[in-house]
């Protein structure tokens, strides 16, 4: 029996107040820090009665009540002594005395340490201590103010704020009431701030950012190519190809997963969230054929040459910035700029065919057609000069992977028969021939070619495209997104038939120091194959008792054909509690600890943590340090973050079967007994993915 549970109520969230309110400021202004604060770590978050007793270097953090004696054994502190007062502070000579009265002394507030220390008034100005939090931001004037408002009004653990001040989005989030917004910023820029894997995507998937980041990527090693020694350079990477390549037995997949590796260091070198995303050659594949690889709309039909089609992002176009480029340059006459005009940002599978689709005669007027080619370069980098995809259409239609052909490779128990044989039989395997196919068919024969002309003539007219020639195949950027794709079916067949590997591990493969051995993993090398993914950013210093994403619509060709989704909560933080539960749904924005989960196809399972209380002293159960000095070699830390994964394929299935295409996750925290855990899920993000 089904169950349609989207309409549960969720369940009593507790009462926002104002000392909630006072640790969320100053978590939110120490970040991801964690200075020791002579042990305590962050004292705020304390017990409330041991918060208002913490003295840190004989500074009395919260001012007692007047009248009320220092703590047995702690050292005197002199709230009166430490604010700014008139005419002169607590590090500098008072100024002369004036004849008036003196000055009133200052509230409980002003006089407490943690105010003193949040304006950055001596002790806290340099002299003795920085600024409070130490290693953090500085907190705003208006939060220091309600801070100290709260002091002055007895520290309440229990009142609510003003309603004039308004309730903070980040505890409504908390409660569950208000949803995380899905991260503005590429997805791997979570992975490159956090120090996890990278994501390599789909190139088809890829969100408008993450795409132009990449282009610009690709466009800045470029410029550095008319340096040719220079290892930025996209040129000098298309030559350690060109000379050092393995093809043909074991080291194929081994080299270039080290050969991708490298290339996509550079890139990150540029941008850090940019990943080599994996051009997956069967995703439009339909039961028609020709009209998932053949050009029908800009080609002749009976082409034999030029008659491909390839992924969208590597395709070229012109488009108004690129033609006023075009008419400031003055090599393209008037009446050429008028026929681009008519197919501005119209999308073309090589440039022959732009020309084509624009009716301008190629070959006419060779300095204004250069002009054009360099242009459509510069528009988009990953479209190249030197491409004409396509071929004789009875010939790629019988050779054409399909959806079949791929699986069928994948079920291959044998490396050698996978991925190429050894090096005393060596054999080209199954993987191999489909990569050997898509490199002719994207590369193309060149329609313009003259037959008795030199056919390496790159600057001119070759007989075919780069990706066919392995001397210069990597010059054109469609030749990453084959390979990544290439290594993503290798990575896929490892995780099928774990521990059969090539024969000799400790092979070394140049031009680099790593062996075969080195590869196996590609996790050490920092990355993971995802089709899609969504990201959702967490405060990490609010429990959260249940979590609202975004609704989040998935593209389309990522619902078509995708293997398996997964929720993801990243870096939940240990807690000295006894342990928890999170129950995942999809698409239940209101799910709370009573919502069913037998028959109801929105929810994806529960995941269990196993904590406890701290048994040392303040600060021994801290999250570590996020990064390590350069010579501790210890263990992982016992109390480091964790991460959580959780199979959503069957809830994906169940709600596309429904006709949604959207989707969002939502978190319940609870206790063992049942009831809302409000105290224990504290985690950086959560995250939809999607796997090929």
């Amino acid at each position: 029996m089904m169950i349609d549970c989207r309409n549960t109520m969720p369940d009593q969230a507790p009462k926002w107040t104002r000392y909630l309110r006072v640790k969320e400021i100053l978590n939110q202004a120490s970040g991801n820090t964690n200075p020791s604060y002579q042990g305590y770590g962050r004292f705020w978050e304390l017990p409330l009665p041991e918060f208002l007793e913490v003295v840190i270097y004989g500074v009395r953090m919260i001012a007692p009540v007047r009248g009320t004696p220092a703590p047995a054994g702690a050292a005197p502190a002199k709230p009166s002594a430490l604010p700014m007062m008139p005419g002169g502070s607590c590090c500098h000579g008072p100024a002369p005395a004036a004849p008036a009265a003196p000055p009133p002394k200052p509230g409980r507030g002003a006089a407490s340490g943690l105010i003193i220390g949040l304006r950055g008034q001596c002790p806290f100005d340099g002299t003795q201590f920085p600024r409070l939090p130490w290693d953090g931001s500085p907190v705003s004037d208006s939060d220091i103010q309600f801070i100290q408002d709260w002091i002055d009004a007895g520290c309440p653990a229990d009142d609510a704020p003003p309603a004039s001040a308004g309730e903070s989005s980040v505890m409504a989030r908390a409660r569950g009431d208000e949803e995380h917004p899905r991260s503005a910023a590429p997805v791997n820029q979570y992975h490159d701030d956090s120090g996890t894997p990278k994501a390599r995507m789909n190139i088809n998937a890829l969100s408008p950012e993450e795409l132009s980041r990449y282009r610009a990527a690709i466009a800045k090693m470029k410029s550095y190519d008319s340096f040719y020694q220079d290892e930025r350079s996209f040129g000098y990477w298309a030559r350690v190809h060109a000379n050092q390549c393995q093809h043909g037995w074991e080291e194929f997949l081994t080299w270039h997963r080290v050969y991708l590796y490298h290339f996509e260091q550079q890139l990150q070198d540029i941008d850090p969230t940019v990943t080599v995303p994996y051009w997956d050659w069967t995703d439009n594949y339909q039961a028609d054929v020709p009209a998932s690889i053949f050009d029908t709309t800009q080609s002749d039909p009976s082409a034999k040459t030029d008659n491909g089609i390839v992924p969208a992002a590597f395709r070229c176009w012109i488009d108004q910035a690129g033609l006023d480029r075009l008419k400031a340059g003055g090599k393209v006459p008037a009446d050429v700029l008028g026929a681009l005009d008519g197919v501005l940002n119209q999308q073309f599978n090589s440039g022959l065919r732009l020309f084509l689709g624009a009716k301008i005669d190629y070959g006419k007027n060779p300095v204004s057609d250069r002009a054009i080619l360099d242009e459509l370069g510069v528009i988009n980098p990953l479209w190249h000069r030197l491409r004409w995809p396509g071929g004789d259409q009875n010939l790629i239609f019988e050779a054409y992977p399909t959806p079949e052909d791929v699986q069928r490779i994948l079920q291959l128990t044998n490396f050698f028969s996978f991925g190429s044989g050894p090096m005393n039989n060596h054999f080209f395997g199954a993987l191999e021939n489909i990569h050997n196919l898509i490199h002719n068919f994207s590369g193309g024969a060149n329609p313009n070619y003259q037959m008795g002309h030199n056919p390496w003539d790159r600057d001119g007219e070759p007989q075919s495209g780069d990706m066919v020639q392995a001397g210069v195949t990597a010059y054109d950027p469609i030749f990453w997104g084959h390979h990544s794709n290439v290594d993503r079916l290798w990575a896929e067949w490892q995780s099928l038939h774990p521990g059969v590997e090539p024969d000799d591990p400790s092979a070394v493969l140049p031009p680099w120091s790593l062996s075969v051995g080195d590869t196996f993993n590609i996790a050490d090398f920092g990355y993971e194959y995802l089709k899609s993914a969504h990201l959702y950013q967490t405060n990490n210093q609010v429990p959260m008792a249940r979590f609202k994403s975004a609704m989040t619509p998935a593209a389309p060709q990522v619902l078509a054909d995708h293997s398996s989704a997964e929720v993801r909560l990243h870096k939940v933080k240990y807690r000295t509690r006894a342990g928890f539960h999170i129950r995942v749904f999809l698409n239940s924005p209101d799910a709370g600890v009573s919502t069913p989960t037998r028959g109801n196809p929105r929810y994806v399972g529960m995941l269990n943590t196993f904590t406890g209380f701290c048994v040392g002293g303040p600060g021994h159960c801290d999250p570590p340090p996020e990064t390590r000095r350069k010579f501790d070699r210890r263990h992982r830390p016992h109390k480091t973050p964790g991460n959580y994964r959780l199979d959503a394929t069957a809830a994906v299935a169940a709600l596309m079967q429904q006709g949604e295409t959207a989707f969002q996750v939502n978190l319940v925290a609870l206790n063992t007994d049942g009831s809302p855990a409000t105290d224990a899920l504290l985690l950086d993000a959560v995250s939809l993915v999607f796997k090929e």
